[in-house]
């Protein structure tokens, strides 16, 4: 018997991790919000509801703010509210089980 854990992460820590991050590397940049919306192609309003945490970016315009912060898309998710190492160790024991199961649905079938 395999068990397979599962981890939910509320779409607010999604939000909230996003927000904070984001605001951050902008602040390292030295980046106003109008500049860094110019940078995306976005409006500043649209940066600045981002960055509260009211509005989640569609994923062509994430990756279009990524870019303007000079970072990878999913930097903008590291850590603040996240574990992603965490994450990382039941994606992998996920995928052996799952493994797992496959070769023994295959086994039983010969």
């Amino acid at each position: 018997m395999f068990f397979i854990s599962v981890v939910y992460v509320s779409m607010d820590k999604i939000q909230s991790c996003l927000a904070s991050n984001m605001k951050r590397y902008r602040k390292q940049l030295n980046l106003s919000q109008e500049k860094l919306a110019e940078n995306a192609g976005a409006s500043a309003n649209y940066i600045a509801m981002i960055e509260s945490g009211r509005y989640f970016p569609s994923l062509p315009m994430l990756r279009q703010i990524a870019r303007a912060l000079n970072v990878d898309s999913l930097d903008l998710f590291d850590k603040s509210g996240f574990e992603f190492q965490k994450m990382e160790i039941l994606r992998k024991e996920l995928l052996e089980n799952m493994s797992k199961v496959i070769n023994m649905t295959f086994d039983m079938a010969e």
